[in-house]
């Protein structure tokens, strides 16, 4: 007996969890299939966190913050995972960088000077 309703319990708790991931809110990262994406950094980090883009497309990184900022591949502090991806200098608050993605895949991304602001970029055909 003792048996039985603990598995009714774990059935139950199974049934719980279930439903509130389904109603979950899901977050939709942008999809830019051509032309130029955007990427701000702010007070709480990169917006948008993740994106997804075509190969060969043109991404703008500034800032909204008062500091230097430093957008650049993973990982910190070398940027040797994608090398080309990195502006090799802080750049002024006001001052934007631009970067065109050539190779497929997923790029991890982060501010050099501020390492907890993090990003992902991904690179489709």
């Amino acid at each position: 007996m003792m048996l039985v309703g603990g598995g009714v319990l774990v059935c139950v708790a199974m049934l719980l969890a279930w439903w509130f991931y389904s109603r979950a809110e899901k977050t939709e990262f942008p999809t830019i299939l051509s032309g130029t994406a955007t990427v701000v950094l702010t007070a709480e980090g990169y917006e948008p966190r993740e994106i997804t883009i075509r190969k060969n497309t043109t991404v703008t990184f500034r800032s909204e913050n008062k500091s230097q900022h430093w957008p650049a591949s993973d990982l910190h502090p070398a940027h040797e995972i994608y090398p080309e991806f990195d502006p090799g200098r802080p750049l002024e608050s006001d001052e934007m960088w631009q970067f065109t993605f050539d190779k497929v895949g997923t790029w991890g991304l982060h501010d050099h000077i501020r390492s907890y602001y993090t990003g992902v970029v991904h690179v489709v055909e």
